[in-house]
């Protein structure tokens, strides 16, 4: 199996470190296997063919079989249905207007400060997004 991975290493022109990279598994291990000092596993094959969904399964196993699955096996056949696109006049463009009501006047609450906290100044502030990136504000000095 280590041949048929070299050879698909070699056609779709990857190195073993950018194929580690793209399935998700360490270098290594990857290293292991081309080597031949460890022998693929089945959740290494798995990450193998869910990155590389032409690629086919029994080839890479067995060696029988075309290295890539036949293109009608990919396409998903598409059923052509025609369906009458919605007229504009049975949608609304606007939403009723909602009317906005008062704020209570007792949700802002009063805080004392003491000596020590009048003394702090903000030095920064640091908002993480949820795409884990992050932007760091420093306010301006009195």
């Amino acid at each position: 199996m280590k041949d048929r991975l070299q050879q698909f290493l070699t056609l779709e022109q990857l190195s073993p470190a950018r194929l580690s990279e793209i399935i998700g598994i360490q270098r290594s291990g990857l290293s292991h296997i081309l080597s031949g000092r460890n022998k693929p596993g089945f959740d290494f094959i798995q990450k193998l063919l869910l990155k590389f969904p032409s690629l086919n399964a029994e080839w890479l196993i067995t060696g029988k079989g075309k290295m890539y699955k036949e293109q009608s096996s990919l396409k998903p056949e598409i059923k052509q249905e025609i369906v009458a696109a919605p007229q504009i006049s049975d949608y609304t463009l606007f939403s009723p207007e909602v009317k906005k009501s008062e704020p209570p006047e007792n949700l802002v609450k009063e805080i004392s400060l003491t000596d020590d906290d009048k003394k702090r100044i903000l030095k920064k502030m640091i908002f993480v997004y949820s795409d884990n990136t992050f932007s760091e504000y420093f306010p301006a000095k009195d």
